[in-house]
């Protein structure tokens, strides 16, 4: 009898002990393929007496099932009363066996980076009595389960699909990071964890002077001209000006939430009036939800109106026509986003601005908090990813 441990030592057992022996039963809650054992058990599977496998939670990856549809030998739990959860591995031949039981699913996360540990008891260190107890508790849970058909597993796939980003971001991995030692957990994160009550508080009690004021003067201010106007291009210069952050007649105060008096090409172009850019901003709703979708038709748009590519010009836009979704991301307040949120300040470009960066705030405690009543707190609630600005800002 020994302990062993997860990781590729498991998976390297896991492989050893089906190919030593003539059969094997097992039992686990989650599966999936790309693992050196999982094939290893798919290429033996004559061997197979009888496997059950869970779903709960879709975190059985529907490329297990699919290669076990119709299979007689290999059960899978659909609809559990409670969570069906063994980790049980049985190996055995005429005159010998072996078994693994512990915390390891046949998963790939249990195979290469989890922390598992398991007992593996074989022939010399129990009774043949155990081990017949064994395979019949293995046999009682396949009872459990069933036969999966060709719809099933398509059934399957199709929900698995609807949850996939979900399971992804709840790890904290948002941009599907190979190497997950480099994920932060949201439980980490200050901002992600806050309650809408001590986000206001802490946007409120911007440091500068009249800032909170006159961050909310400028939020209105846009709001007003978005609803009046409509259309980027519709607006006067200095309203266009105002809303891309840079020098106008209309409201000095238009360098909150990112300041653009720095790039000349585009002042140049908001002062031209580029009808590109306009119809960048066109595709980012007014009202109601935002995707992905939205948001990539806007950046397809930007990219071609203005080619000097830069995060701050473009997300600079998106943050005054929806401060609720969108914020700023510049020189000003990248380094301490970027640290709470465990994100490396190089790889923030147009692709991970939504996945790392908006996703987790659409994640975030605050942002999925009831519409506050009172009406100062409406306005940081209308503005408050925007607003985000305030605590990053140095």
């Amino acid at each position: 009898m020994q302990l062993c441990h997860g990781g590729k030592t498991l998976d390297k057992k896991i492989t050893e002990l089906v190919t030593a022996h003539e059969n094997l039963s097992f039992a686990v809650a989650w599966a999936s393929t790309d693992t050196m054992a999982f094939n290893t058990i798919y290429e033996n599977r004559e061997k197979i007496s009888k496997a059950v496998i869970g779903t709960h939670f879709y975190q059985t990856h529907p490329d297990v099932i699919d290669k076990f549809i119709n299979s007689e030998k290999c059960h899978f739990v659909l609809q559990p009363d409670g969570v069906f959860h063994p980790k049980v591995f049985l190996f055995w031949s005429q005159n010998s066996w072996d078994l693994l039981i512990g915390s390891a699913n046949l998963t790939k996360g249990a195979l290469t980076t989890n922390t598992e540990l398991l007992v593996h008891i074989n022939s010399s260190d129990s009774t043949k009595e155990f081990r017949d107890e064994v395979e019949h508790t293995i046999s009682s849970f396949w009872e459990q389960g069933s036969v999966v058909t060709r719809q099933e597993a398509q059934n399957y796939r199709n929900l698995w699909n609807t949850q996939k980003n979900y399971l992804v971001r709840v790890s904290g991995n948002y941009n599907n990071e190979s190497d997950t030692n480099k994920v932060k957990s949201p439980l980490l994160s200050d901002i992600m964890t806050k309650s809408w009550s001590d986000l206001f508080t802490a946007i409120k009690n911007d440091p500068y002077p009249n800032g909170f004021q006159n961050r909310c003067g400028l939020l209105k201010l846009s709001k007003q001209t978005f609803e009046t106007k409509k259309i980027f291009s519709y607006m006067s210069k200095d309203e266009r000006l105002v809303i891309s952050g840079l020098p106008n007649q209309l409201y000095p105060e238009a360098g909150w939430f990112g300041s653009m008096r720095g790039s000349g090409s585009f002042f140049q172009a908001i002062n031209q009036n580029n009808q590109q850019i306009s119809d960048a901003l066109d595709e980012i709703p007014l009202e109601g939800a935002v995707t992905i979708d939205h948001y990539n038709a806007y950046i397809q748009k930007f990219e071609i109106a203005y080619e000097r590519t830069g995060i701050a010009t473009a997300t600079r836009l998106l943050a005054l026509k929806r401060p609720d979704i969108f914020i700023c991301v510049d020189g000003k307040n990248k380094k301490n986003l970027c640290k709470d949120f465990g994100i490396s300040q190089s790889k923030i470009n147009y692709d991970t601005y939504w996945k790392e960066i908006i996703c987790r705030i659409m994640d975030s405690v605050w942002w999925n908090s009831p519409k506050p009543t009172n009406e100062i707190e409406q306005q940081a609630w209308n503005g408050r990813v925007a607003m985000l600005d305030v605590l990053f800002y140095d």
